[in-house]
Formats: C-alpha cells, sequence, structure tokens
C-alpha cells in the first residue's frame, strides 16, 4: 500500500517506521526543514538541552525505546509550586490529604459512569457532563482539592486555562491513574541523549521523508488521496494527517471542516543559562493558563552549566520574553544568557463553545470510509506513551 504521512514529528515518524515495517510504501511530508515537531533537543556545550514541549514521559513508551535501542534513565521530577509574591507554597496542604483521596474515588466513580471508554487512547463520544468548563465541574461535584492538584499540571503541560477547556479533556488526560501518579512522584523516563534521540532513530528507519515540503492541497479522487506541494502533487492509497493544518489545505470537504473545528493552544518556550545548583521543576501558580506568562520551568544541569528552559502561553515576542525574564527575575534567579527560542502550537482540541457531543465519534466513523484521515494528536490523548499506543492500535484495527 502507498501511504503519504503529513508532519514528522513524533506521530508521523512512528506511524511511517510501523508502516515501513509492514512493507508498506511510505513518503512523509514535513513542512519544517528540521524533523521532530515537539521532541526538539539542541546541543550546547556538551549538554542536551529540551527546547521542545516533551522531555520525559511515563513507562508504557518502554518497548519502543527498547525496540529502538534507546538509553533512557528513570528518575524522580522534584516540584517546587511559587505563589503570585513568589514564595514557595505546598502544592496541596497535608491537612488536604485524606480529602483529597476521597475526592479521587468520587471522581473515579464520576467517570466511570459517565464514559465506559475510559481507558481508550482515542477521543470519543464527549458526555454532556464534561463539556463544561473543567473549574465548573470541578465545583458542581465539590472536587476543590483535585482542582489544587492538576490546576498547575494542566495549564503547565499546555492544555490551556480550566476555565475554558472542556472537562473532558482533563480528565482524559489527568485521569485517576494519572492524578495519583503525580500524588505519588512516580519516576519519568528521560532518553539520556534527549528526545531528539528517538526521533533520529525513527527517521533512520524511514525512507522517504520530503523536508521543507509542506502540503499546500491533499484532495480526494475516488478511493485515493493525492498529496501536493509547491513543487509536485502525487496519488496515495492512504493520506495520513498528524498536526493541524491551515483552512482550505483539505480540499475535501468533511474533512477540512472538520480540521476547521480543532484549535490549538500557542504555546512559547525559552532557553537560559542561569546561576543555580539543583533547582527544581517549578510552577507559577499565579500564571495558571494566563496569555504572556511562564507557566513553569525545568532545568538541565551539566558539570558546572544549569541550563532552564520556561514555558508561556502566547505568540513570541519580546514583549512576551521579557515578562518571562521578569518572573525569573522576581523568583530569584540570575538569567546568565538568552539561549534559544520558539513558538508552538500544542494541545489540539474543541474549543469550549463546540458543543457538538459526538465530533469525535463521528470523525473517526466517517474517516474509515475515505483514503484521508487524521492520525496522532488530532484524534488521541497527546503524551509520547498514549501516541504511541493509539498509532499501534489505529494501524492494527484498520488492517495496515
Amino acid at each position: 500500500m502507498k501511504i503519504a504521512i503529513i508532519g514528522a514529528g513524533f506521530s508521523g515518524l512512528t506511524a511511517a517506521y510501523l508502516l515501513e515495517k509492514k512493507g508498506h510504501d511510505v513518503t512523509v511530508y514535513e513542512k519544517e526543514t528540521e524533523i521532530g515537531g515537539h521532541c526538539k533537543t539542541l546541543r550546547n556545550g556538551g549538554i542536551q538541552i529540551e527546547l521542545g514541549t516533551v522531555f520525559a514521559f511515563p513507562d508504557h513508551i518502554k518497548p519502543l525505546l527498547i525496540e529502538l535501542k534507546i538509553n533512557y534513565s528513570e528518575r524522580f521530577t522534584h516540584r517546587n509550586f511559587i505563589s503570585s509574591d513568589y514564595r514557595k507554597v505546598e502544592h496541596v496542604s497535608r491537612e488536604h490529604v485524606p480529602r483529597l483521596m476521597e475526592e479521587i474515588k468520587l471522581l473515579d466513580t464520576l467517570l466511570k459512569s459517565y464514559c465506559d471508554k475510559s481507558k481508550s487512547f482515542f477521543y470519543d463520544e464527549i458526555p454532556k457532563a464534561l463539556m463544561v468548563p473543567v473549574d465548573t465541574f470541578l465545583a458542581q461535584h465539590g472536587l476543590t482539592v483535585i482542582g489544587d492538584v492538576i490546576s498547575p499540571l494542566f495549564s503547565s503541560f499546555g492544555f490551556g486555562d480550566i476555565q475554558k477547556v472542556k472537562a473532558y479533556y482533563a480528565f482524559r488526560i489527568f485521569d485517576c491513574d494519572t492524578i495519583q501518579s503525580f500524588i505519588r512522584n512516580d519516576k519519568f523516563l528521560f532518553a539520556d541523549l534527549g528526545v531528539g534521540e528517538i526521533i533520529k532513530r525513527l527517521s533512520d528507519s524511514v525512507s522517504d521523508i520530503r523536508y521543507g515540503m509542506p502540503a499546500v492541497g491533499i484532495h480526494r479522487i475516488g478511493n485515493s488521496g493525492v498529496v501536493e506541494t509547491y513543487y509536485d502533487k502525487a496519488e496515495y492509497d492512504r493520506v495520513f494527517i498528524t498536526s493541524k493544518l491551515p483552512d482550505g489545505v483539505v480540499k475535501d470537504a468533511p474533512v477540512n471542516l472538520a480540521m476547521q473545528k480543532i484549535e490549538t493552544n500557542p504555546y512559547v518556550t525559552c532557553v537560559y543559562e542561569v546561576e543555580g545548583h539543583n533547582m527544581a521543576t517549578t510552577y507559577f501558580k499565579a500564571n495558571l493558563g494566563s496569555l504572556g506568562k511562564i507557566q513553569f520551568y525545568h532545568t538541565f544541569k551539566h558539570e558546572n552549566q544549569m541550563i532552564l528552559v520556561g514555558y508561556a502561553y502566547g505568540h513570541l515576542s519580546t514583549e512576551l520574553v521579557k515578562a518571562m525574564e521578569n518572573d525569573l527575575l522576581q523568583s530569584g534567579l540570575k538569567l546568565k544568557r538568552l539561549i534559544s527560542t520558539r513558538q508552538w502550537h500544542i494541545f489540539p482540541h474543541l474549543p469550549l463553545e463546540n458543543s457538538q457531543s459526538d465530533f469525535y465519534h463521528q470523525l473517526i466513523k466517517n474517516q474509515a470510509l475515505g483514503p484521508i484521515q487524521f492520525l496522532g494528536s488530532l484524534i488521541s490523548k497527546p503524551s509520547l506513551s498514549h501516541l504511541y499506543a493509539s498509532i499501534k492500535t489505529f494501524l492494527t484495527e484498520g488492517n495496515y
């Protein structure tokens, strides 16, 4: 089978890798001159720096790391939380822990009653009760402590403001198992040479990657899909789209309409060399989900060098970088130099005002009938481990 994949991020390259192993003829189109998408590792003075929005992952992805012969380590992530006056505060106070345990049990019961597919890797029918904003759902059920637990994580990981995002996404991403994992502070996996090494190993096994070749037209001819670039066009049995595309690129009306309904969040990373030692990942609780504000930072240490990567919502600008630097300075850090900045667009999702509860159900059902299909974070949970599982499931269920 001849297959085109739009996007050479983790999802696109994983799909290409798995498909080529099965003997399919695969072409990957990437609009940038570099591959990897949100997995981006910089090399600077002997240190690996994660500039992208991925730097650690749960252990569900171990089989892929082992298969690709990628060395990894398992480490705890120590977290700090600071208030509006830049003082350290507790994530959740000790006296609230018993209440938190009760709320997790209640949440688990509620979610099981709303959705019997809570363990699915794919988005599906959105229950009416979960169409409301996250904070509204929490208030309706008295889940105040859970709100304190997930709010910094939800906004810092790029999913937005809990006042503006559907509860459905919050509890598909932060289900009860995930919440308890954060409470226990379970170990995460870190690729020893950075997540860029995962991308390198995947791409080494993909024979046809087109760099700097954005798809400017994707349309259907009979049972085939056609991909047009500025320079050529080709026909395929299937076209898999792994990222949000500009309006009008997809010429197939139903698929383009679905693409139009999906939004992403603008997100910026800034990399600094700083003075300091043994700095913990730190969340700015007063900035949660706010445009132009730093959400959190994490650090990398190499010999005597300390590198900090800060994450903020908004579009990259001098003003946003200065606002981020101000918060870092106010929190007591000494910045030595700015190394890199990057604009991202993350977390494809239906906006709050879209009340189509069967959007994903109909999308996946209708796509199965045509040659142009969505894949990766457009239809599934966005962590690397979930993306890997969802892509394997997608390809297996589609008999590829």
